[in-house]
């Protein structure tokens, strides 16, 4: 059991670049095609398509180890989990942050595709997507954080 656990920490560690780095292709597109007053096409759809698909494939594994875990469950006991820092990151802040940033990014996704105008597209694209990236970027345990630190000893 330790290696499933292992291995889906780094699986979700690993697919965090491919969600940032596809969220940051999504936007550069969505703001290029902005500022261009350029037609939606098929590569803005494509970016939008692998934005919200790793961000599912990333929420699918974060509350797998959310619930296999067990230890950062704060529902058991609310009192004593958001007295404790740790749980209280990673059983609320972390957990309820990135289901609000993928429900925002998945918003923008459905937004676009709702859109019958191209640079309405391209806006609403650039504004959800930069929204719901931002949350995340906020919400990563990064190791110059506090929260980070535990889980990267020596920095």
């Amino acid at each position: 059991m330790e290696t499933f656990n292992i291995l889906l920490h780094h699986l979700h560690n690993v697919l965090r670049w491919a969600l940032l780095l596809s969220g940051l292709w999504a936007i550069i597109l969505a703001y290029n095609g902005l500022s261009k007053k350029r037609n939606w096409e098929i590569k803005d759809q494509k970016a939008g398509m692998w934005l919200i698909l790793f961000c599912h494939i990333q929420l699918l594994i974060g509350l797998t180890l959310y619930i296999y875990l067990g230890q950062y469950s704060i529902f058991s006991n609310m009192a004593n989990g958001m007295k404790d820092p740790e749980i209280r990151y990673w059983g609320m802040e972390h957990l309820l942050s990135m289901i609000i940033a993928v429900a925002v990014i998945q918003y923008g996704r459905i937004a676009t595709r709702k859109a019958t105008n191209d640079l309405v597209k391209h806006k609403k694209a650039a504004i959800w997507f930069t929204v719901g990236i931002l949350i995340m970027l906020s919400n990563i345990p990064w190791p110059w954080r506090e929260i980070g630190r535990s889980l990267f000893p020596g920095m």
